[in-house]
This record gives structure tokens, C-alpha cells and sequence, in this order.
């Protein structure tokens, strides 16, 4: 299953696509984990792979797993400041939910990076909680 990690990293979504209608036959698992324990999801997101994300999600990949590192879709996205994604995933499962689900949430990784147009924009779907937020850390 090699194939699918290589078609997100080398951002070729005609032959993710092609192999995501071979997964609906069960001849490819798009739920397969790299070393970190990335799904193709989580590498899209990681790499800004806009239109991976959104072949993966329209075939079913899972929005709610994690890594290794207890990184959901949502924090690798972050990381990386990619705000498209971010709107994207944000539409099929909620700010509150993804970060029930990671070891740091969204806005503390948006700060740690200097992406302040993703912390801004997560401080504005939480204002209530995003004073009360903290990581595992204590930060």
C-alpha cells in the first residue's frame, strides 16, 4: 500500500483516485499507517495537500484517527499553516471535537508556529474555552 503514501507525496491525485475506487473493492486500504503512525489523511494534511484531502475524505478516509504522536488531521494542518485545509476539515467534524482528540490543541500549535491567521480564526470559533485551554504539557 505503498502506492497511496507515494500518491500524496508526490501530490498525484489521478492515480490517488484511481486507487481510492480500488479501495472500494478492498484491493487497497486507505487506512494504512506509516512509521509515525500517519494515515495518507494525516501525510496529506501534514504536506498542504489540498486536493489529496479532499479525494480521501470523498472516499472515506477517517477524519478521527490519530498518530503516534497523538496528532489528529487538524493539528498536522495547523503545523503547517495550511488555512485551505483547515476550512476543509473544519466542515465535516467540528474545532471542539478535534481537539477532544489531540495531545495539543489546534490554537496552541497555531501559536507555537506563528500562524496567527489560524490562531485568530480558532480564537473566534471558541471564544469561550480558548482562555481555559491547555496541553498536556501544563502550556
Amino acid at each position: 500500500n505503498v502506492a497511496v503514501f507515494n500518491c500524496v507525496s508526490y501530490n498525484d491525485v489521478i492515480s490517488l483516485r484511481n486507487i481510492c475506487m480500488l479501495a472500494r473493492k478492498h484491493q487497497y486500504n486507505l487506512e494504512e499507517l506509516d512509521k509515525f503512525g500517519n494515515t495518507p489523511l494525516l501525510k496529506a494534511c501534514y504536506l498542504g495537500r489540498l486536493e489529496c484531502v479532499c479525494i480521501l475524505l470523498e472516499f472515506g478516509a477517517d477524519i478521527y484517527t490519530i498518530n503516534y504522536f497523538g496528532q489528529n488531521a487538524l493539528t498536522l494542518a495547523t503545523y503547517g499553516g495550511y488555512f485551505p485545509i483547515v476550512l476543509e476539515l473544519l466542515q465535516r467534524r467540528s474545532y471542539q471535537d478535534f481537539n477532544l482528540s489531540s495531545l495539543i490543541p489546534a490554537i496552541c500549535v497555531a501559536t507555537m508556529r506563528q500562524h496567527y491567521a489560524l490562531e485568530d480564526y480558532f480564537m473566534r470559533l471558541d471564544q469561550n474555552s480558548t482562555q481555559e485551554i491547555h496541553t498536556v504539557h501544563g502550556m
